[in-house]
């Protein structure tokens, strides 16, 4: 035998330890009662502990408050010589928390001993965003981690299924048990899911009363209900949440990754914004399969449109309120068929096309400033940059490309941020839109006192103009306390040297309230509609001057 080949002298322990090793951080042994019996590898690292110090400890003492219930869940559905899956959890370290994955097994010799591995979690792994009351994913970084995961058990042949769960009467029941009742079967309901789902972080919360799960064969869309059902009972035994589920199998088509992931997400933001019943009723179906014929087909109608570039770009007014003259336009997107663009749009956005229309719109406005600029004529137009569009490195270098071969109509591209809600990372995008405002190009918030485009947006993203959302100019003249706000939004922004767009203005008494209030700009029907022929007609040859007041501003795309 050669000395490649002997072999080496070690113990059978040292060999089982060393290859534990190979796949983790940590190896924990820990008894009937949940307790670390033993501990070796990064103790200290992972946890802040002595590896003399942990000995003794409750296993949960070391998690996440909101991973506590999960692994108590999965450790005690373990049966004698199961494996436990890995599952992302995080480790509270006396230096924070740690995003871990845990996996292990359950070995009876008398009484059951769960010998648990702990790796540090690669940042791959780790969500971006979770839900504070459930600990489950928030909707996009469901439908994405729900896209990958469905994508690589296509790969491997595996039966996987998503099945939404909705919560019908969840007002009623914090209406019986008070917000006490309501905070514990949030938690449990997201251990629940959880520790149903595919590694045991495929599981998202929706809505408020929406919940998504992505699982295996093994586990039946009944079974999912039947244990929401007895969580609400545990906490109220009269309660009733009216849980409705539905399932569809994410197996069967062999359809290229990208439009597999479309068509989920296209099916979560549907379930997330229509609930159950337009998965039942409406055009989402059971099964893959037809799910798959529907979507994909207007997956492929967007693409050609945007590969035909077959939409046109109509201009609207935005005006200063008092001497009405027009201070730039805002670019609507128009499709050339019967089609709404609403419509087209709303569906782009959730299968994530919202980009490639960005894009394209500001082609086409690039076209229309060249073709005046020849003409002498120099108007300003706001172009739309969705969250997503935001929040992709692929899309800002496309556009920043896109206008640096026109880098002397940037101070004419305005960007307006639309959809400000969904951005993940209000610092990353400040940096991003900083960087726009040096390359010349001036920045509006879209909507803003409507959801959370509010005062934290404000404070984070440093911005030329906010547009205020129209739901106040529409009720304005009949509600004191919307007027009231719109005087402290024109205050706040005033002192922030921001300037201020109302948009929806529809009628000479609105204009003259937003004047009094100190709105500088607006639009609406009042000061024209939106046009696509000869859209900058009556314009005079001559540079606009911009004044210190005009720094900037996007407007919305209607």
């Amino acid at each position: 035998m050669s000395a490649l080949s002997a072999p080496l002298p070690f113990s059978d322990r040292e060999r089982l330890l060393a290859f534990s090793f190979a796949t983790a951080d940590l190896l924990l042994e820990v008894d009937h009662e949940l307790k670390v019996a033993f501990a070796s590898g990064a103790v200290r690292t992972l946890t802040g502990f002595a590896d003399t110090e942990i000995i003794g400890k409750a296993l949960m003492s070391l998690l996440a408050q909101g991973d506590r219930t999960l692994v108590t869940m999965l450790l005690g559905r373990l049966g004698p010589d199961a494996r436990l899956e890995p599952v992302l959890v995080s480790l509270m370290a006396k230096s924070g928390p740690v995003a871990v994955m845990l996996a292990g097994c359950r070995i009876d010799a008398g009484v059951p001993r769960f010998f648990l591995t702990i790796a540090k979690a690669r940042p791959g792994m780790i969500p971006e965003r979770r839900d504070s009351a459930t600990g489950l994913l928030e909707t996009a970084d469901f439908a994405s981690t729900v896209s990958a995961q469905s994508a690589q058990a296509r790969k491997i042949g595996a039966d996987v299924n998503m099945t939404m769960v909705e919560l019908d009467k969840l007002d009623q029941f914090g209406a019986r048990t008070g917000k006490a009742g309501v905070d514990r079967l949030m938690g449990e309901l997201g251990a629940t899911l959880r520790s149903l789902s595919v590694g045991g972080q495929t599981a998202g919360r929706l809505s408020s009363d929406r919940f998504g799960i992505l699982h295996g064969s093994s586990v039946s869309p009944a079974a999912i209900r039947e244990r929401v059902v007895a969580l609400g009972r545990e906490i109220d035994p009269q309660a009733d949440l009216g849980v409705k589920e539905k399932s569809m199998s994410l197996n069967g088509p062999d359809i290229k990754d990208e439009d597999a992931a479309r068509v989920v997400m296209f099916a979560v933001r549907s379930f997330a914004d229509k609930g159950i019943e337009h998965f039942v009723g409406g055009k989402l179906s059971n099964s893959m399969e037809t799910l798959v014929q529907d979507t994909v087909a207007r997956i492929e109608a967007v693409k050609k449109t945007l590969a035909d570039r077959n939409i046109a770009v109509a201009l609207q007014k935005i005006v200063g309120i008092g001497d009405r003259k027009v201070h730039h336009f805002e670019a609507l997107c128009r499709t050339m068929d019967s089609d709404s663009p609403a419509a087209m749009i709303g569906f782009a956005e959730q299968v994530g096309l919202a980009g490639d229309i960005d894009l394209l719109v500001c082609g086409k406005v690039i076209d229309i400033l060249a073709d005046a600029s020849r003409k002498g004529i120099k108007p300003e137009i706001a172009v739309n940059m969705s969250a997503a569009s935001l929040e992709s490195d692929i899309f800002i270098s496309a556009f920043r490309a896109l206008v640096a071969g026109h880098a002397a109509l940037r101070p004419q591209i305005l960007i307006e941020v639309t959809e400000s809600a969904q951005i993940k990372d209000l610092s990353v995008a400040n940096n991003i839109l900083q960087q726009f405002r040096r390359d010349g190009h001036r920045v509006c918030l879209d909507d803003f006192g409507a959801g959370a485009a509010a005062l934290p947006y404000i404070q984070a993203l440093t911005v030329d103009y906010v547009k205020i959302d129209g739901a106040y100019v529409r009720r304005m003249m009949d509600d004191q306390r919307d007027t009231a706000i719109l005087r402290a939004i024109v205050g706040l922004c005033r002192d922030l040297k921001m300037g201020t767009i109302a948009e929806m203005i529809e009628t000479e008494p609105q204009a003259k309230r937003l004047e009094q209030l100190g709105v500088e700009f607006g639009q609406g029907y009042l000061f024209g509609r939106p046009v696509v022929d000869n859209p900058l007609e009556g314009l005079k040859p001559a540079a606009p001057q911009i004044n210190a007041r005009r720094k900037g501003f996007v407007d919305s795309w209607g």
